[in-house]
Parts: structure tokens; C-alpha cells; sequence
């Protein structure tokens, strides 16, 4: 992460999920084992090295929120590691610097990151300190050996180095890669206790512990994380009793049960990779609870509890897509527009399809959110700038922005038609983007265009020469001067309209010429459900924009012309038609043509 507002974004992300894990957990505690109160923490710990995307979120929209806060920040700012109108990235967990810090929210990244360095050396240096205490610690004598070695036999497990330390309340198991097993000095410990650290041994929880650390490093500013690894830890010594538990028999239970109880007034203070029965009062009295409901779970509890971590495992680690609903990108005020700006950074296109669709609807409704949509960030302050004045100072809704030469009065019933998309050799496409018009305006803006009768012209076309390119969306840009016709917008693809050919062969021949000419139209679906339909779409036309569209089928014409020469006795050229529909596969970022 490279901006405090990428931060922010990641530590509220996990948040939520902790505080939906936690509210889970406690309304399953009494029917669920501890081995799953503790497992299912998993899902938070890869949450919290996962980067959070800006296009999905998790239960509230706080790509959205954040973005727009920052849009709203950053604009009295001048930050040298966020810029306005370029949306939040998280592409890994661990703050970096692009640079020196210029401005307030630069500083907090600067202040998060030293927050990092000094919480992880904090947990070095107090496992290092314990290191350096365990230096006064005495090896064990014969005696404690041989009830370790006892103990282990018993239940078959692995022993380590023993040593003894004075002043010490309880056992505890130190060290994550070469782990030692203090005891208290001059005090008998039970073999129950004994059984307990071992028992962390063997399934690493020391390391668990470190890890722990280091992810609540990442996070040290957010009291409510440092609260969740609190009771993370808790959980981990239930588990280990739970494992104790399935080893004893009869008594031995009830007798465990009674050390925990005399360990409840004790002082919880744990080093980071190290282990210990002991975890104060209040945490005991948990503990005591789930050793009353030992064996006492519902059967079949477990395949339940799988069913659970894969049902949230998706929510919580990807996320749910972000569904915008159209008056989303219809802002009236001009205080809407920073939201709706910023939901055009993260609403960005995906497909070839989704950026013409989009950019096409912009212009047909004059708006400009759905136009940003489909546009270079580097274009977003303009838009914004031009829809503000639109809004402030002509009275429009805040997302009117003018289409441009041609049309004012876009017929938005007969949609728009992609003809002829081409994929250059660069990676980008080419294409023409022909929209219907009920008249058109006179070159001054006053009154209509007519024909030599003077009458308006009802019906007409404007054809716009586009490129499509990659940035950090597949984005439109127009490359080439608009065409006005007034040719119908349904006769558009015949020949003899001005929809220039993109796609032509031409051939001489002995007695002749022949030429071959096609075009193509690519089409995404935007009828409305349960309306009447024609042959460009439906007659009710859907203009919600589909950022992630894909083509669903495509006409090609293919027109060919047989020339004679003059001394040919006079012969008329011939023109053969044809006509091929194909349906497309176009769900990749790149066009699979028919």
C-alpha cells in the first residue's frame, strides 16, 4: 500500500470481517467445538494478508466511501503519494513510499509505517529479553526428565530442552523454531499441566503466536484488531484444552478443570513465541464453560462447521461485486458529483463491449458519469470540471455533459450499433460508433438543418470513428472527425451511406473488377425485458451502463460488386448481397471474433 487511504481501506475491510467472525462464533459458542472457534480465524488471517480490491467489497461499500473521502481530502491537498483522480490500489499488505511526504496524509502513511517497524521490534525485543532471562534458568534435574519423558510416552508425543527459572507461576513453552519447556523452579508441576505445553508443541503454537504478532503489527493502530487477537489467543488455549481433554479419562477432567480454576487470579502476561496455561481470570471462567460442554456438540457438527468457513469463505476473502444502481449515476446536485466521480473510478470497464456500451450511453444521454466510466483518469478532472459548471452555472443535473457536434437530439429509442471493430496490431481496436437522430441543428446553433425543400430533416445519423485501448480499464477515445447523415440509422450499413468501409477488397480482372466490401455489427443486448423487438434492439432501450458487457452476437454484410469493362456490350454492374449472424464468445478482456 503506498497511501494511508489504501491503509484505511484494508484495516476497515478486516474489521468487518472480524466483527462478522466474531458475531458468528458467539452465536454458535455452545454448539460448535473449540478446534472450529479457533479455526475459523483462518479467514481472518488470510484476509488480512490478502489486498483488498477496489472493485468488490465486503458487506458495506467502503471502496466507494473511502473514495470518495479521499476525493474530497486530497482535492485541498497536494500529496506527493495520492493524487484526486487516481482511485485507491492495493496490490500488496506492506506500506511503501513513492517519494518524500508533502502533506498531511503523506505523514500519517510516514506515521503508520514507523507504527509497523516499532511494533515488530517491540515483539522482537520482548522475546528477546525472555531469551536473555531463560539464560539464568538451570537445567532440568533427573527427576522433572524422566516425568516429561513419562508424560511424552504416555501420550505419545515429542519432548524439547528443559530448564528451570525461579519466580515463574506456570510452565510455558518458549520458542517457535528451536522451542525450550520452562518450569518453575521449586514447584512440582502436575502432569496435566506438563501435558498441555506439550501439546502446544506439537502443533506449533508458538509459531501461531509469532504469526499472530506480526499481523496485528499491520494493524497496531486499530484497537478493535488488537482486541480480536486478544480473544484469538483464547481460543488457541481452549483448543489446546480441548486437545487435553480427548487424553484424559473420568477424573483426570474433573482435576483439570480445578488447576484451571486456581490459575484464574493469576497475571496474564505472555511474550510473543511463547505459550502458557495460564491467561487471567476472565478468560479462564470461558474455558471452564467449554470444558462443562466437552462431548457434549451436536453430532454431525463438523461437516456443519465446513459448510460454514466455505460458505463465508467467499464473502469474506473476495467479496461481493459492487452493484450500482442507476440513480447512482444520475447525481442532481452538484454535491453529488464527488460520489458519483468516484464511483466512475471504481466502476471502471472490463470488456471491450463494457467500454463501447458505456461510452455509447454516454453520449446518448449526455452523461457525463458514464462517460468518465469509459475515459482516462487523466480526463476525470475535466469531465468533473465541465459537469460542476453545467450544473452551477446553467442550471443542468450535475452529470449532464454535451455529446458534441450532431447530438443534441439523439434518438436514445434506437440505441446506438458498433460496426467494424477492428484489433490493431498494438493491442488496441478501431471501430465506428453510428447513434440515430431526430434532427439535427444548424452549424450556428440556430434552428434545424434542411433539406432543399426546407424541410427539417426527421431522421439522420451521426458517425463517430473510435479507439479502444488498455490503460487500467479499456477505455474509448474518438480518433476522428464525426460524420453527420441523413441517411436513416436503419439503412446506415447499406451501401451508399456515408459509414466509411473499413473492411474492402478490389480486384481487376480481364473483362472487369470486382470488389468485395463487408461490415460488421456487433451488438449488446439492451432490450428491456417484456418489450417488443426490431432489428436494432429493443423498443424500449435498457440504459443503465454495463461496464462488464460482453457481445452476444454480430450481422456481417458482405456486399460484392461485379464491374464490367465499357466494351463489355454495355453490361450493368452486378451486386450480390449476403448476410451471416454469429454468435460471440467475448467474456476475456479481448474480443473473440466470428
Amino acid at each position: 500500500m503506498h497511501t494511508i487511504w489504501a491503509f484505511l481501506l484494508q484495516t476497515l475491510s478486516v474489521s468487518l470481517v472480524a466483527a462478522v467472525l466474531l458475531l458468528i462464533k458467539r452465536l454458535m459458542a455452545d454448539k460448535l467445538s473449540p478446534r472450529w472457534q479457533y479455526g475459523i480465524w483462518s479467514l481472518l488471517a488470510l484476509r488480512i494478508v490478502l489486498p483488498v480490491s477496489m472493485q468488490r467489497h465486503i458487506l458495506l461499500p467502503l471502496p466507494l466511501w473511502l473514495e470518495t473521502g479521499k476525493a474530497a481530502v486530497e482535492r485541498t491537498l497536494d500529496s506527493a503519494y495520492t493524487a484526486v483522480y487516481t482511485p485507491i490500489s492495493l496490490k500488496h499488505v506492506l506500506p511503501t513510499f513513492s517519494g518524500a511526504p508533502q502533506s498531511i496524509t503523506d505523514w500519517l502513511l510516514v506515521l503508520y509505517a514507523a507504527g509497523v517497524v516499532v511494533s515488530v521490534l517491540w515483539y522482537a525485543l520482548s522475546f528477546c529479553r525472555l531469551r536473555l532471562l531463560l539464560r539464568q534458568a538451570q537445567p532440568a534435574p533427573q527427576q522433572v526428565e524422566k516425568q516429561i519423558q513419562r508424560v511424552c510416552a504416555q501420550y505419545g508425543l515429542k519432548g524439547c530442552p528443559i530448564m528451570l527459572l525461579p519466580g515463574l507461576q506456570s510452565a510455558f513453552i518458549c520458542g517457535g523454531l528451536r522451542p525450550i519447556l520452562v518450569l518453575p523452579e521449586g514447584r512440582e508441576m502436575d502432569d496435566k499441566v506438563i501435558l498441555h505445553e506439550l501439546l502446544h508443541l506439537k502443533y506449533h503454537d508458538t509459531l501461531q503466536n509469532m504469526l499472530w504478532c506480526l499481523l496485528r503489527a499491520l494493524h497496531w493502530c486499530n484497537p478493535f484488531i488488537h482486541y480480536i487477537c486478544k480473544r484469538i489467543g483464547n481460543d488457541l488455549e481452549a483448543l489446546c484444552d480441548q486437545r487435553v481433554l480427548e487424553r484424559l479419562e473420568g477424573e483426570e477432567r474433573r482435576a483439570y478443570g480445578n488447576i484451571l480454576l486456581s490459575m484464574a487470579n493469576e497475571r496474564y502476561a505472555r511474550a510473543p513465541g511463547t505459550s502458557s496455561i495460564s491467561n487471567g481470570g476472565k478468560n479462564i471462567a470461558r474455558r471452564i464453560a467449554a470444558i462443562v460442554r466437552f462431548k457434549k456438540y451436536p453430532r454431525g457438527m463438523a461437516l456443519v462447521s465446513l459448510c460454514i468457513l466455505v460458505i463465508l469463505a467467499c464473502p469474506t476473502l473476495m467479496g461481493t461485486a459492487n452493484a450500482y444502481a442507476q440513480q447512482n449515476f444520475l447525481p442532481s446536485q452538484p454535491e453529488q458529483l464527488t460520489q458519483a466521480m468516484a464511483m466512475a473510478r471504481i466502476n471502471r470497464c472490463t470488456t471491450v463491449a463494457g467500454a463501447l456500451d458505456t461510452y455509447a450511453k454516454g453520449l446518448l444521454l449526455e452523461n457525463g458519469i458514464y462517460i468518465a466510466s469509459a475515459s482516462s483518469l487523466s480526463q476525470h478532472e475535466t469531465l468533473e470540471a465541465q459537469m460542476r459548471q453545467n450544473a452551477e452555472n446553467e442550471g443542468w443535473v450535475a452529470y449532464h455533459l454535451d455529446s458534441g457536434r450532431g447530438l443534441d437530439y439523439a434518438d436514445v429509442s434506437k440505441g446506438y450499433s458498433i460496426f467494424d471493430l477492428i484489433q490493431n496490431s498494438d493491442g488496441t481496436y478501431q471501430a465506428l460508433l453510428a447513434c440515430g437522430v431526430s434532427a439535427f441543428m444548424n452549424e450556428d446553433g440556430e434552428g434545424w438543418l434542411c433539406d432543399s425543400e426546407g424541410n427539417p430533416y426527421s431522421d439522420g445519423c451521426v458517425i463517430i470513428p473510435l479507439r479502444v485501448r488498455y490503460e487500467d480499464a479499456w477505455i474509448v477515445e474518438e480518433s476522428g472527425e464525426r460524420i453527420l447523415s441523413t441517411v436513416s440509422f436503419s439503412q446506415v450499413m447499406y451501401p451508399g451511406s456515408p459509414l466509411p468501409w473499413l473492411r474492402q477488397l478490389r480486384a481487376e480482372g480481364e473483362t472487369g473488377s470486382v470488389t468485395v466490401s463487408s461490415r460488421t455489427c456487433y451488438f449488446v443486448e439492451n432490450a428491456m425485458p417484456n418489450t417488443s423487438w426490431n432489428f436494432f434492439g429493443g423498443s424500449s432501450f435498457d440504459q443503465s451502463a454495463k461496464v462488464n458487457a460482453s457481445f452476444d452476437y454480430a450481422r456481417t454484410w458482405t456486399f460484392t460488386t461485379y464491374t464490367c469493362h465499357p466494351d463489355a456490350q454495355g453490361r450493368q454492374p452486378q451486386l450480390s448481397i449476403g448476410l451471416q449472424l454469429a454468435g460471440m464468445d467475448s467474456t476475456e478482456k479481448e474480443v473473440t471474433f466470428p
